[in-house]
């Protein structure tokens, strides 16, 4: 099989480099079988690393994939009909469309402009043929290359229409754009039947992880009325990103934590907030809530109560004195240096055990990933509305107030303050 796998790989790559109209060698069933399987093997890592590249652009707040219409479809449609539709149904007609034209013996719409001159006599039908086989070998690779890239762009009606799912479209829809580059070689080399499998196969692996991914979601809450909707599922995709939006009057959570959840909603730090069950504070949600009213303000409190009736959990607070830190300016010109003008949207936080990155960012930013990386309370009291650049490594905590001290000239200064403690306390499990 590795064998057939580099040969493949070997003849795809040498005819993507000049495609031409011309069929592959003859194949028993057995070695058509091996080279589809060999060119699904090519292709998954592929998509994977695309797949991964647009769940970083969904992470940044850039592309909803709520409003997919595949999801749509997996959320409306049953299991059965699903399948029948996106492994067998749609591809069939999209290889109908897209691809069956791509050998030239098949592209019914030039043989029927043929037969048209033809009523003008056999000379001229003669002289039609000949030219338009010699336009088809000259611009061959441009057809082949066009079918592949249409056939992408179709897909970008998936997308709620914006202007940035405009500009990102070359990214959102080159996994199919690749598809059909890959789809059109085993076409064109190897037949329109081989090619229809390639896509079916295709879709049921992709597909496929989708609905597992809807599986592996289970309706906690799903309640609408005059007021207010909300919606609640738990969620166990440890591999998804997890965002969060936050409006006047509306939440949307995905793949969150119920301890993240219950901080917003409590507007406190998670490190002040406790719990009788761990287990149940690392359960992640998918949070939709919509305030209906004209009172913004009941937004939280309300998706609260709904939380705490789900739950059936209680509510204690208690003040306790706490160590905290502030963020202070003790150089303005140093910190100056890292201003940036550019407030337009696209700032960018990254976080992981290397370093912090930001860009474009308030210093309320800087002060919640500082706050995450440190598990320590922290408050800007800067009091300062410009974007600023920063980039920090997270050795430990005396590093980082180091780095902001001589780096950026700010300074984090140890205070005690009452502060409220909240404990979120669960039911006994039985």
């Amino acid at each position: 099989m590795q064998d057939t796998i580099k040969e493949t790989y070997t003849d795809l790559m040498a005819f993507l480099r000049n495609p031409k109209d011309e069929s592959g060698p003859k194949l028993t069933v057995a070695e058509k079988f091996k080279k589809l399987i060999s060119l699904l093997i090519i292709e998954i890592p592929i998509m994977v690393i695309l797949i991964l590249l647009i769940s970083g652009l969904e992470t940044l707040g850039l592309v909803d994939s709520d409003n997919h219409k595949i999801l749509d479809l997996i959320k409306s449609v049953p299991v059965a009909l699903l399948l029948i539709l996106t492994v067998v149904i749609i591809p069939f007609f999209e290889e109908l469309i897209f691809r069956l034209y791509l050998r030239y013996k098949n592209n019914y719409a030039l043989h029927f402009a043929i037969s048209l001159v033809s009523f003008t006599g056999v000379r001229n039908e003669q002289k039609a043929e000949t030219f338009l086989i010699s336009l088809w070998k000259k611009r061959y690779k441009f057809i082949f290359y066009f079918s592949g890239v249409l056939f992408g762009l179709i897909h970008i009606t998936n997308f709620e229409f914006s202007y940035t799912i405009l500009l990102l479209s070359p990214i959102l829809v080159a996994p199919q754009i690749i598809l059909g580059f890959f789809i059109g070689f085993l076409r064109v080399r190897y037949g329109f039947v081989l090619g229809f499998l390639m896509h079916a196969l295709h879709n049921a692996v992709f597909i496929g992880f989708g609905l597992l991914s809807m599986l592996n979601h289970s309706e906690k809450l799903n309640v609408e009325t005059s007021l207010y909707s909300i919606k609640i599922e738990e969620t166990n995709d440890i591999y998804s990103p997890s965002t969060q939006q936050n409006y006047p009057d509306s939440i949307a959570y995905k793949n969150v934590s119920l301890k993240t959840t219950l901080s917003y909603l409590l507007n406190t730090n998670e490190i002040l907030v406790q719990t009788n069950d761990e287990k149940m504070f690392d359960k992640t949600l998918n949070l939709n809530f919509k305030n209906k009213s004209k009172d913004s303000s009941q937004t939280k409190s309300i998706a609260l109560n709904q939380l705490a009736k789900s739950y059936d959990f209680t509510i204690k607070k208690n003040t306790i004195q706490t160590e905290v830190w502030h963020l202070k300016i003790m150089n303005p010109e140093i910190l100056g240096k890292y201003k940036t003008e550019n407030n337009s949207y696209g700032n960018m936080v990254t976080v992981n055990p290397e370093e912090i990155i930001i860009k474009k960012s308030k210093i309320k930013t800087l002060v919640d990933a500082l706050t995450k990386e440190s598990n320590t309370i922290i408050f800007d009291k800067t009091d300062i509305k410009n974007n600023y650049n920063f980039t920090l490594k997270t050795k430990d905590f005396e590093s980082l107030n180091s780095q902001l001290k001589y780096k950026y000239g700010l300074s984090l200064v140890k205070q005690k303050m009452n502060m409220k403690h909240i404990t979120i306390v669960f039911p006994k499990q039985k």
